[in-house]
């Protein structure tokens, strides 16, 4: 595979037909230039040859293959003026200059009525979904009117997709405020504020780049609505708990929206189990071949003290949180060619989650189980701004610089009783990142754009950790009461510099990239027992690099909806690594056949190759402690981290019919990976990481939406399917075959009754089993929820949800209700919530990983009622 792509990246390509390049502005009849006209040009089939938008000084450039008869069509219309068509015949001439003057169009009040009132409207690469048909009034955020919209999906973590893909951005009003933490706004806005949702297809945010590139981004924007537009607008909310638990929750919303200014202040303040620092992104890398790129890495911190959270639940069941959150965001302005975009905020959670577990080893004849009472507390804070200045100097220049820094310090305490010993574990972190991104994109040509990105980042990690146990004082022959202290510094400075080049030529894109990299990673951890130092669990490793890459790709667009990409990248790497100096050379290599916009959808084949270095952490040279009962050793440098994987996507969407099909195959050959020897005590476990052969894995996904009209009923089928085999060494002396298989089917249905009461009603199943040794162990759970809705009158709203567990010998109920009263022309409403009406005081869920069996019984939150009331300016 490796030479084919070789081969397709140097294959000499040799097109005969002629390449016209057609220029103009487009303008109305006072001369004003008219930005966003659609121009497209025709064949004498009608079939499309190029099409493009005027900027915002009216003028447009394409370029298009010269048709065998040299007859064309050339249109262009814009939203509220005329269309006009101008037929040429083709000359010997490759340039063409044809400028347009545009009448006003004055709309029919019909057809204005028509448009406002449609629930879906399909506009090229935009699909337009108007929320007031979707809802049923007790959305409280963007992210519950998002759950319940055709094409969209939010998943647990509160990440968005849209057309079966992570959204890039999400948008208010067009513009970006929150970049990747889009969460801070789809989590916190007022659903009552939103008009309609966009999802942008081919999505691309630089202006340059736009009118070259073939984006496969997607975005989704909120449209608000029009008594929300250049004014102050916004909420306040006031909740208290009453019966049986002090419960509170308060948030205020203010927004600004502006020609030259938007601005948006969220805040929140609760004990309802929400997170306030879950709601903030982590690092992102992105490595686009046709776009602009993102590196932000991270260091890597070593001990580990667990909450035992219950992620079956949602978290106002399971989790005992007081959350705090800020966020500031706005962009302003400041020329017509230069924006600045902020978003400052400030997340604090102070958490105490209580827990009992036990673990079961099932690695021979004779499994190993421990049992674990948990007492956790913990604060975590992050602090963390970004600034964003763009500059659109002129219609061949565009620069970017993106500021970000973090502050993000915790404290965590956690007494436990380890069978039935007494455990003290304490741990104080402090973790500060620094990332700049700044771009550059220079726009050579009409068929040329050269992008130069320069990077740089820092993020550093310091911790101190004491652990008081008895295990761990026997074992290091100290005292029963001594002490020990870890002191970890973890740090990772980097720069580098990126030049990209990106050519068009009729139907062949072309990119090549260049990179230099420098980084500087360390890993340092002082361990100290009995106010002595034990050189034996201390580790001082570097990881220094310096590597220079070429990346070479192409991309051929058969069609407009058929297009094959094919890149190489090889990068040379000098190295060293606790002294040990090494170059090496790494080569890998990707392709994709996508088939898009088809009457059965879209698709995508997908062969990589991929070569990496092992980690920092995988190379220390001594045990490390990295929870109060397991060592973990690294091993020297012994060659790459390789394998192979293939993939194939479909997805079929149509928003108008509520239908969409998505489904997915992935299939990764691991060649050589960082596998471990593990030595599993009663009390101790001991890892050593070792490269070795690897497995291969099986993953498949496929879900179904349809809305059956005649019965107003919305169903969504949705299953997956896991099948792993690795190699896995554990209390023994050689590696054995670890199979797992793990299945999931889940059916979900929402009712559109012309009713005072309608339904969300849902099944989920999942099975698991794993294979090690000769053992088999089996796991399988399954939950029923129906969440039903009921109008009682113009102004009050009831709902009640109700979710049934069964966790295998285990059966589990809970029923919330919420009562919604929204007065008549008033600015006030109010919320009744009861929470747990059932009154479960705890929840046992089993759990299979490998070839460990986990049983974990959590505490859950008691019944209460909370009452708020919300004022809307």
């Amino acid at each position: 595979m490796l030479k084919t792509i070789y081969i397709l990246l140097l294959l000499p390509i040799t097109i005969l037909s002629q390449e016209i390049k057609l220029s103009g502005t487009a303008k109305d009849i006072t001369n004003r230039s008219i930005e966003s006209a659609s121009v497209m040009v025709l064949d004498n089939t009608s079939s499309t040859l190029s099409y493009t938008y005027t900027d915002q000084n009216g003028n447009y450039n394409l370029l298009f293959e010269k048709p065998i008869n040299n007859a064309i069509t050339i249109t262009i219309s814009c939203l509220g003026y005329s269309k006009k068509e101008v037929q040429l015949d083709l000359n010997s001439e490759k340039n063409i200059s044809q400028s347009f003057i545009l009448e006003e169009k004055l709309e029919h009040l019909k057809e204005v009525v028509i448009a406002s009132n449609q629930k879906i409207k399909i506009d090229r690469d935009t699909t337009t979904i108007k929320v007031a048909s979707f809802g049923n009034k007790t959305e409280q955020t963007v992210e519950d009117i998002l759950k319940k919209l055709p094409g969209i999906e939010v998943l647990k973590d509160g990440s968005i997709k849209a057309h079966g893909k992570y959204i890039d951005k999400l948008l208010i009003q067009g513009k970006d405020l929150f970049d990747k933490n889009y969460k801070l706004l789809s989590k916190n806005l007022d659903a009552k504020l939103l008009d309609a949702v966009q999802i942008i297809d081919g999505f691309e945010d630089n202006p340059i780049l736009k009118k070259m590139n073939n984006s496969d981004k997607t975005a989704l924007n909120l449209k608000l609505k029009k008594d929300k537009q250049n004014v102050w607008f916004g909420n306040i909310l006031i909740g208290a708990g009453i019966v049986s638990e002090n419960r509170w929750k308060e948030s205020l919303n203010l927004g600004l929206l502006k020609k030259k200014i938007k601005l948006f202040y969220l805040a929140d303040y609760n004990n309802s189990g929400d997170k306030a620092t879950d709601q903030v992104s982590n690092a992102v890398i992105e490595n686009s071949i046709f776009g602009q790129d993102r590196l932000e890495k991270t260091a890597h911190n070593h001990y580990n003290i667990s909450s035992n959270e219950n992620n079956s639940f949602s978290k106002s069941q399971s989790v005992f949180n007081k959350a705090l959150f800020n966020s500031l965001s706005f962009t302003k302005k400041l020329k017509p060619n230069i924006t600045l975009r902020g978003v400052g905020y400030f997340a604090n959670d102070n958490q105490t989650q209580n827990s009992f577990s036990e673990t079961i080893y099932n690695i021979g004849a004779n499994p190993i189980s421990n049992t674990e009472t948990n007492l956790y507390q913990s604060k975590k804070t992050l602090s963390a701004g970004e600034l964003e200045l763009k500059y659109f100097a002129n219609q061949d220049n565009y620069i970017t610089n993106l500021l970000i820094y973090k502050n993000n310090p915790n404290r965590i305490n956690a007494d436990l009783i380890f069978n039935t010993s007494q455990i003290e574990q304490a741990s104080i972190g402090k973790n500060q990142t620094f990332y700049n991104h700044l771009n550059h994109t220079y726009r050579i040509s009409d068929t040329k754009i050269l992008n130069n990105y320069i990077y740089f980042g820092n993020d550093l990690i310091n911790q101190e950790s004491k652990i008081t146990s008895p295990f761990l004082n026997q074992f290091l022959n100290a005292s029963s009461d001594a002490s020990a202290s870890q002191i970890a510094d973890n740090s990772i400075l980097y720069f580098g510099i990126k030049s990209k080049l990106i050519s068009q030529y009729r139907k062949l894109e072309h990119t090549i990239a260049l990179q230099y990299e420098n980084s500087n990673e360390i890993l340092n951890n002082n361990f100290i027992i009995e106010n002595n130092r034990n050189t034996d669990y201390e580790n001082h490793s570097k990881l220094k690099q310096n590597l220079f890459s070429v990346e070479n790709a192409i991309r051929y667009n058969f069609s407009r909806k058929i297009d094959f990409t094919a890149s190489l990248n090889y990068t040379q790497n000098h190295f060293d690594t606790n002294s040990m100096i090494n170059n090496v050379s790494l080569f890998n290599s990707k392709a994709f056949l996508n088939i898009k916009k088809t009457s059965l959808g879209n698709f995508t084949f997908s062969y990589s190759e991929n070569n990496n270095l092992p980690e920092i952490n995988y190379l220390t040279t001594n045990p490390q402690l990295i929870d109060y009962r397991s060592f973990r050793k690294g091993t020297s440098y012994d060659g790459l981290i390789r394998n192979k994987a293939f993939s194939f996507f479909h997805t079929l969407f149509n928003d108008e019919k509520r239908f969409s099909i998505s489904s997915s195959f992935f299939y990764l050959q691991s060649k050589r990976i960082v596998n471990s020897e593990s030595t599993i005590t009663n009390n101790f476990n001991f890892e050593n990481y070792i490269l070795s052969k690897g497995g291969d894995s099986y993953n498949g996904n496929f879900n179904i939406v349809n809305y059956f009209r005649s019965i107003k009923l919305a169903t969504k089928l949705e299953t997956s399917q896991n099948w792993s085999s690795n190699p896995t060494k554990a209390n023994s002396t050689e590696y054995n075959a670890l199979k797992s298989y793990n299945s999931t089917y889940k059916f979900s249905g929402t009712t559109y009754l012309k009713l005072p009461i309608n339904f969300d009603f849902g099944v989920n199943y999942n099975y698991f089993q794993s294979k090690f040794n000769g053992i088999t162990t089996k796991n399988e759970t399954a939950d029923f929820f129906i969440n039903s809705n009921y109008k009682i009158s113009k102004t009050w709203l009831a709902e009640v949800n109700s979710t049934f567990y069964k966790m295998n010998s285990n059966n589990y109920s809970f029923v919330n209700a919420v009562i919604n009263y929204n007065p008549m022309e008033s600015r006030f409403s109010y919320r009744f919530m009861l929470n747990n009406l059932t009154n479960e005081q705890e929840f046992t869920l089993v759990s299979l990983d490998n070839y460990t069996s986990y049983t974990s019984t959590i505490n859950l939150v008691p019944r209460y009622l909370l009452v708020t009331a919300k004022y809307r300016f």
